[in-house]
């Protein structure tokens, strides 16, 4: 469809430079932009005009996979041209991840370093076709919200539009015993808490007790939290009338018969799955497959067993047959959709938003429909006349009797849904008279009725993730605190995939559930024999590894290189140093190679190799970006494709807090850290261990270790204080069990940095400057609104509220109409109540918000908090004019004195 642009675009000439790995999206852009009636002209991206050629244009940067030192390089270049001149410029990533991200944190040193040239940064997934990419581009760059008040960092996906958010802190429970989740009002979610357990008892034959470090969130879950199913709907499932049904752990203990080991990770169905601790049976666990994490290891067990028991057991898929898969984008559709498409199925997939369908176009089904659309069966019969073999059914009443109607003969109809037995609902039987088999699916029946079944299952699917066959699902991942916020989500329907849950530290031993070294693995460092990799070596020592291999370019030759293994014998370990360039793909395969055949397994990799070649983003050529580039990026692609079939438990990357907010003067090292990031992105996506930490300065290791003028200048200009490497390494164990892919650690002073750093400003920061809000700052900004006239304070609390909704919702501020009411937003009676209290931090004075009615817009709310907060300029207007007139009797008497 042709793309609606706001009515103000007026029709404008855009200049785009790309480079021949963007060949084909560049002409697709063309293409649209003169569709919508813009001109549009192709120029390589390495021949940069001259800045009159770039007057009142449009211009935008298109980069593919090409050479990335060359193409960083070249697009300084043009925005050195652009800044004065060009009406607007956009960085346009839309190769693979890595060097995308590589533009992008290029851009957000540009956005610090030439505010006035305000750079957008959009990225493109490169699995969109290069039409639709192209119209979504339009969209993007003729979108009418330019920083700062708009987002200037996007991505562009088959989800939809994505926009970054820094989050303030990392949420790492305190260890406060064992807990399970609870409702506290039956039927009332707003009451989920979690609530202190009794210890577990011992477990008994063929029983494991596990520590839960993630469970997966299904509908059950959320019927149950919300009164919808009695209590004997469940009482026949494995799980009972409990929350959770599905996790990811390590085996604490076993009873008698059990093979499963204490200390060994493992997935699978368990009773109260949503709890620190969990008592189950062994025939309802599998070994974790090795590299998965237990996040995505806690969306396979229901989805799976489901699916592969519906179509593999009872329906003996064959190839060639079509298959109905209604709810597509759920958990059990999109594994039903990696089974069936294994068996050489045709598929068609119903989902009930726009972008459900499209991402289930890209994950490959064959046909997609709208299931809210009740012609939904009328369209399957115009594309495939002859009905389906299989239909996996989800839908209720009049949907479920249409889907009926859909089937060929022999064919098998599955109903996953509760809702028709539950309400013992009545349909006609006409549609089975063609020998259509009927199949009723609860996947939490499995472990107890047919637990020889469910292992074998359960088994089998371990085996086929283990082999890359299937996939775990996409995950959203919320923290014990969020729980509810989860539970919220799948109530919405907006999510695609699985949503997990983690729970608590659960024991009140929170050092020995955190991760530690394996000491009977080896730890490879990349740039260990110095600095803060150094550190990091002597910090995996001190924690029990046994076994470490120090690479640098040097190796032995490094100056200290004997102080080194000493210091690392007295800490316990045997240590070796190799000389190794970790940018040569045979070089470092070779030294990987030999550590197997001469030590234990490869069991963790830390890369903390970096260079620096420092300056304005102007001076910096292709030949100084590749010299950061090489041994942050290079080695780091290297790593991760040559310990692929390793039992790694630990990938972790050194990046720096700079990459965050675009630090002047480190264009190479901050684009280098960005692509580093994304490769974390990446393995983490894919269910392989991988962490980045974006590590502020450190105070006793590395450069400043060595000038103390240069740290003590650091702090002052820009409120980062730099940390001792212990105190910074001493959290990675927190990190890492955190399951994220990126976290930055910083000591900063965010009032000083934002003085300092235009991007700051940008609403990806907006919960930084928010959480670091305190009364003297809402003092501030009630005598700045104070002092506005009457229109730009009321307009200026609008964007406050505005801002404050978009972070409660995820939505784009732009999103959030002034005139909109915030109940037709998204925003319940609880979401009211956290947006009274966010305003009230940031204002220092009492909201008057009680209550979220259909009649609250965001304007009226405005009204309301400019009625508290401008009350006292009448005041001061009024006393003012009588000191004016009538005069106080102190004055009145120094008159006549």
């Amino acid at each position: 469809p042709s793309v609606v642009l706001p009515a103000d675009i007026a029709p404008c000439r855009v200049l785009v430079f790309a480079t021949p790995g963007a060949a084909r999206l560049a002409a697709a852009l063309e293409a649209a932009l003169q569709a919508e009636g813009h001109a549009a002209d192709i120029l390589p991206l390495h021949d940069t005009p001259a800045p009159r050629a770039l007057q009142g244009r449009l211009v935008v940067a298109l980069a593919g996979d090409d050479d990335l030192p060359e193409v960083l390089a070249a697009t300084t270049r043009l925005a050195d041209a652009a800044q004065g001149a060009a009406a607007g410029f956009a960085l346009v990533g839309a190769g693979d991840a890595v060097p995308a991200a590589a533009l992008a944190g290029l851009g957000r040193v540009l956005a610090n370093e030439m505010p006035d040239l305000r750079p957008r940064r959009i990225t493109i997934d490169p699995a969109l076709a290069p039409e639709l990419a192209a119209r979504r581009l339009v969209a993007e760059l003729l979108r009418d919200a330019p920083a700062p008040h708009g987002a200037p960092e996007v991505a562009i996906t088959a989800e939809g539009r994505l926009t970054p958010l820094l989050a303030a802190g990392l949420p790492v429970p305190p260890a406060t015993g064992a807990r399970r989740l609870a409702v506290g009002q039956p039927g009332q979610i707003g009451t989920l808490a979690w609530a202190a357990e009794p210890p577990l008892a011992a477990p008994g034959p063929g029983e494991v007790r596990l520590r839960v470090d993630a469970a997966g969130l299904n509908f059950r879950d959320l019927m149950w939290a919300q009164g919808l199913l009695p209590e004997d709907a469940l009482m026949d499932g494995f799980a009972g009338p409990t929350l959770g049904m599905e996790c990811a752990g390590v085996v604490e203990a076993v009873g008698p018969g059990v093979a499963l080991k204490p200390g060994q990770a493992v997935f699978g169905f368990a009773p109260a799955a949503f709890s620190t601790h969990a008592l189950t049976r062994a025939e309802a666990l599998a070994p974790l497959p090795p590299g998965m994490a237990p996040d995505a290891a806690a969306t396979i067990p229901v989805a799976f067993i489901t699916a592969a028991y519906a179509l593999e057991t009872l329906a003996r898929i064959r190839p060639g047959e079509r298959v109905l898969i209604h709810g597509g984008a759920g958990g059990v559709g999109l594994a039903a959709l990696q089974i069936a498409r294994a068996a050489g199925a045709l598929v068609a997939a119903t989902a009930g938003s726009p972008e459900k369908r499209a991402f289930l176009r890209q994950a490959g089904a064959d046909l997609v429909l709208d299931s809210r659309d009740a012609g939904f069966a009328d369209a399957l019969r115009a594309a495939w006349p002859e009905g389906v073999d299989v239909a996996l059914n989800s839908l209720a009443g009049e949907a479920m009797e249409r889907t009926l109607g859909l089937m060929a003969p022999f064919g098998r109809f599955i109903e996953l849904g509760k809702r028709d037995f539950i309400e013992n609902r009545r349909a006609a039987l006409r549609p089975l008279r063609r020998n259509v088999s009927y199949f009723a699916v609860d996947a939490d029946a499995l472990p107890r009725v047919k637990p020889d079944l469910a292992q074998a299952l359960l088994s089998d699917i371990a085996a086929r993730l283990a082999e890359g066959a299937l996939l775990p699902l996409p995950h959203a991942v919320f923290p014990p605190e969020e729980a509810e916020t989860a539970f919220r989500t799948l109530q919405a329907s907006t999510r695609i995939g699985k949503l997990v849950i983690r729970p608590p530290t659960g024991d009140g031993a929170a050092a020995a559930q955190a991760w530690r070294p394996d000491p009977d693995g080896a730890y490879v460092v990349l740039g260990g024999v110095q600095g803060f990799g150094l550190e990091c070596a002597k910090w995996l020592a001190a924690n029990g590894a046994a076994h470490l291999a120090l690479a640098s370019r040097r190796g032995g030759e490094t100056p200290g290189a004997e102080a080194v293994l000493r210091t690392l014998a007295a800490l316990g370990a045997r240590a070796r140093i190799d000389a190794c360039d970790a940018t040569d793909d045979k070089a470092l395969g070779a030294l990987l190679a030999r550590l197997r055949r001469e030590g234990p397994p490869i069991r963790g990799v830390v890369h903390a190799a970096a260079a620096f070649a420092d300056g304005a983003a102007t001076t910096m050529d292709a030949a100084r970006f590749d010299a950061v580039l090489a041994p942050k990026v290079t080695a780091a692609e290297a790593l991760d494709r040559l310990t692929a079939t390793d039992p790694l438990h630990l990938f972790l990357l050194f990046s720096s807090a700079t990459t965050a907010f675009g630090n002047p003067g480190q264009a190479n090292y901050v684009a280098a850290n960005a692509a580093l990031e994304a490769i974390a992105r990446r393995r983490r996506a894919a269910g392989r261990p991988a962490l980045a930490v974006g590590w502020g300065p450190i105070a006793d290791a590395g450069v400043l270790a060595r000038d103390a003028a240069t740290a003590q200048t650091l702090e002052r200009r820009t409120g980062v204080a730099p940390m001792p490497a212990q105190d910074a390494l001493g959290a990675l164990p927190a990190l890492i069990d955190s399951g994220a892919a990126v976290v930055h650690l910083a000591r900063v002073t965010w009032a000083s940095l934002s003085s300092a750093l235009p991007i700051l400003a940008e609403p990806a920061y907006a919960a930084i400057r928010t959480a670091h809000q305190d009364g003297s700052e809402g003092a501030d900004l009630r005598a700045e609104l104070r002092a506005l006239p009457a229109e730009e304070a009321r307009a200026r609390l609008v964007r406050l509220a505005q801002e404050e909704i978009a972070r409660i919702l995820r939505l784009p501020v732009e999103a959030v109409g002034a005139d909109a009411p915030v109940a037709g937003l998204g925003l319940d009676s609880l979401g009211g109540l956290e947006l009274r209290m966010a305003l009230e931090r940031r204002l220092g004075v009492q909201v008057p918000l009680a209550a979220v009615t259909e009649d609250l817009t965001i304007a009226v709310l405005a009204g309301r908090i400019a009625g508290v907060v401008l009350e006292d300029r009448t005041e001061q207007a009024v006393q003012s004019f009588m000191d004016a007139y009538e005069p106080a009797p102190a004055r009145a008497a120094e008159t006549v004195k």
